[in-house]
């Protein structure tokens, strides 16, 4: 099939991967407005050569993200006939040792927090990683083998497979998959309607604050070091600071084989009145730092010297992670059509990856409202009952990353299309490579 994808981020490189692995004959564009991003290639995705030329952007908003067991279990492992390939130290990856609560005041460690130690085993293959987003796009964009880049998408016409750019260039596909963000032109063509997504009544927290500063700086400076041990190894594990009842918590963990220190500060800010998220939104360190007034003063002086970027409040370090699951079932699900199959049969099959991903997906949505350290919403049962989940409305941490790393969307996606589709369906064969480790 001619396949088009828009959007070159987490999402649409997952999904066009995904594709490719599943039948290496389909023709794949991927379409990418950003300026920061280019990737030019042959335009036969069933070249064997990598592309051309690819520049990974250097602006990429969101600094760090989590890589966590739910997908590193299928991205990352190295035997054949279970990863996708990607060499996690190879792209510095940190893998995490643990997290641990301390108090915001008095930097004493809150609880035995949980150990990571042996979440390869607890997880079946799976481990917590820390990476920067630059990284993970670059880790995933080497596993794609073609991509074309762009202009900006202007319009999608439901009615015909077709996406138009903003010069009025017109391309025509059988399938085309929207992975263009929360800001998405094509629910809207496809909808027939506006389609904004609905703002919390009263979120806990509604504002957060992230940036990266250099390891060695923090080392340097008398007021940050003490983040660091001695073999300055301490910063494998994810450290968080909470303000239960001030509505505010600070976070860190370090990426990028160790050289970065990502940092995230949460709040509810009363004179927030955004209805819409944005990455871009003004804000001062002074504002920040008033607000974190009451925070041990080395949190303070980290933030005294940094770049801030504000971002939307998103907690679990899974959003990435869902984008990529659907990506990985969404190739599963359609990848062995072809322009022979059944005119009825993608809607068919995009019914099975509805119920593979939709309770799961927005039960992950839902919790991503509240931390760790809070009691998890009841909303969530509906969907859990849907997802068959036994365990019931997750009560404290430990039972809120059981449901978040447990299941394994692989052997999920297994199942369902053995009961939907064909009792003999199978992951197809060269789907998951593996890599030699170095």
């Amino acid at each position: 099939m001619d396949i088009i994808i828009t959007g070159a981020g987490l999402s649409g490189l997952s999904t066009a991967l995904s594709f490719r692995r599943a039948n290496p004959s389909h023709h794949i564009t991927i379409l990418e407005r950003s300026s920061h991003y280019t990737a030019s290639s042959s335009s036969s995705s069933s070249s064997s050569s990598s592309p051309t030329s690819k520049s990974y952007t250097s602006h990429e908003v969101g600094a760090a993200i989590n890589v966590p067991p739910n997908i590193s279990r299928f991205l990352c492992h190295p035997q054949p006939g279970r990863g996708w390939g990607l060499d996690p130290l190879k792209h510095k990856f940190v893998k995490s040792e643990g997290m641990l609560v301390v108090n915001r005041q008095t930097m004493e460690q809150i609880g035995e927090g949980l150990d990571h130690g042996r979440n390869e085993e607890v997880w079946r293959g799976g481990a917590l990683w820390y990476a920067h987003r630059v990284d993970l796009h670059g880790g995933l964009l080497g596993l794609v083998l073609d991509t074309n880049s762009d202009d900006e998408i202007d319009n999608d016409d439901p009615s015909t497979p077709s996406v138009t750019l903003s010069d009025n260039t017109v391309l025509v596909a059988d399938l085309i998959i929207a992975a263009d963000g929360v800001h998405s032109r094509a629910p809207e063509y496809v909808l027939g309607h506006p389609n904004q997504p609905q703002m919390l009544p009263d979120p806990k927290l509604n504002t957060c604050y992230r940036f990266l500063i250099p390891t060695a700086e923090i080392a340097n400076d008398p007021d940050t070091k003490f983040f660091l041990d001695e073999d300055r190894k301490e910063a494998k594990v994810c450290r968080l600071w909470p303000d239960v009842k001030g509505k505010k918590r600070v976070i860190a963990y370090r990426c990028r084989g160790g050289e970065v220190f990502n940092f995230v500060v949460m709040l509810r800010d009363e004179t927030n009145t955004a209805k819409r998220e944005d990455w871009h939104a003004p804000v001062s360190k002074s504002e920040v730092l008033s607000k974190l007034s009451d925070f041990h003063p080395g949190i303070l002086a980290v933030i005294k010297y940094v770049f801030i970027q504000p971002l939307s409040v998103l907690y679990h370090g899974q959003g990435g992670a869902q984008a990529i699951e659907d990506g990985l079932v969404l190739g599963l699900c359609l990848g062995d059509l072809s322009r022979t199959s059944h005119p009825e049969e993608p809607e068919r099959r995009l019914q099975v990856y509805e119920k593979i991903r939709r309770n799961r997906a927005s039960a992950i949505q839902v919790m991503s409202n509240v931390g760790f350290d809070e009691e998890a919403p009841w909303e969530l049962e509906g969907y859990l009952k849907e997802e068959g989940w036994d365990g019931g409305v997750p009560k404290d941490m430990k039972e809120v990353v059981e449901l978040e790393y447990g299941p394994d969307v692989v052997e999920r996606t297994v199942k369902t299309m053995k009961e939907e589709v064909d009792a003999g369906w199978e992951v197809p064969r060269g789907f998951f490579p593996g890599f030699k480790r170095q």
